[in-house]
């Protein structure tokens, strides 16, 4: 496999059939799963990750899914020609680096909100532990005043 190209699973449940990802390296020696298609892009047509970005979007799940057969729900299949004949939106070049460079930077500030909720999350744990501790071993009053 070689840096820039896409790995996309021919063979999944009907949810993660057609998934892809981009190769971020070169494995000159890395032997595919055969669940797997290696795929190369032609650069001057589109890029590798807006490739894959666009096998993610809802329109082109669900050609996928159209697309899978199998006969059993756990283990739906994809042929390569059905993945290579998908219609896919293809602006120029630039335009998609342009659109890849904006999803990936809205989607870093939502990992980066998802980390910080759950950061408050653990802290909101931590102090609910410790305040039912202090409550248990008498460390503050819980009693309420009869007036």
């Amino acid at each position: 496999m070689k840096n820039g190209q896409l790995i996309v699973s021919r063979a999944n449940t009907r949810e993660l059939v057609g998934s892809a990802a981009v190769v971020l390296g070169d494995y000159p020696r890395l032997m595919l799963s055969d669940k797997l298609y290696g795929l190369t892009i032609d650069p001057d047509r589109a890029i590798a990750r807006y490739v894959a970005l666009m096998l993610g979007t809802r329109r082109v799940r669900g050609l996928i899914e159209l697309e899978a057969s199998g006969s059993s729900p756990s283990m739906q299949n994809i042929s390569q020609a059905d993945i290579l004949n998908l219609p896919l939106d293809v602006p120029s070049v630039p335009e998609q680096n342009r659109i890849v460079a904006h999803l990936d930077g809205q989607t870093s500030q939502i990992d980066t909100l998802i980390a910080e909720t759950e950061k408050f999350i653990e802290l909101s744990r931590e102090r609910r532990t410790a305040l039912i501790t202090a409550a248990v071993t008498g460390q503050i009053d819980v009693r309420q005043k009869v007036s």
